[in-house]
């Protein structure tokens, strides 16, 4: 397995969305000094992660007070290039105590070496002992970085294209076939 990458802590924290409503790719990005990194993820790994990121922060907030900086969510714009070293598979939260830094864990491969995008007709590919695990990448931030990611992620989530009133399904400017009007 390769040494993971760890920016520890971050400058900056990102989340967002790049391309037209219903073409978009989702991406977390992270700066450290000049080094930069950005994961490309799933629309719905960023709607969760920014549920769950900001649950998690709550939940600890009674035994590991914040201090009252917030962070708008400017910061956490995704900043250019957006080119992904990798596609997340997996995605962790974790605290430190110690140093109060939230952790957020990004992995290329899950733990028990399936891949999605596998299916079960086709042969395995052969992957080098090295690359067997994928990246996997350490994120340490501020809750308040933490959270101004998070709220940049939902808005990027809720921008998309409007949903169905009927089915929940996203409607496409030009018009949606709706599976309830059957």
């Amino acid at each position: 397995m390769a040494d993971p990458i760890e920016l520890d802590p971050v400058d900056t924290l990102g989340a967002g969305a790049v391309g037209e409503p219903g073409q978009r790719e989702f991406y977390l990005q992270a700066r450290k000094e000049r080094a930069q990194l950005t994961v490309l993820v799933e629309k719905e790994q960023i709607a969760l992660l920014a549920t769950e990121a900001v649950a998690f922060l709550d939940r600890i907030a009674d035994e590991y007070p914040e201090e009252g900086i917030r962070l708008p969510t400017s910061v956490a714009e995704l900043q250019e290039p957006t080119v992904p070293l990798f596609r997340a598979r997996l995605i962790g939260l974790g605290f430190d105590p110690e140093r109060e830094l939230v952790l957020i864990e990004l992995r290329e491969r899950s733990s028990d070496g399936e891949d999605e995008d596998q299916n079960d007709e086709d042969p395995p590919v052969p992957v080098a002992a090295d690359e067997e695990d994928g990246f996997v990448a350490r994120l340490y931030a501020t809750r308040s970085q933490v959270r101004a990611m998070a709220a940049r992620g939902a808005a990027a989530v809720t921008a998309g294209r409007p949903p169905c009133p009927l089915c929940d399904q996203p409607m496409d400017p030009a018009g949606h076939r709706c599976p309830r009007w059957n």
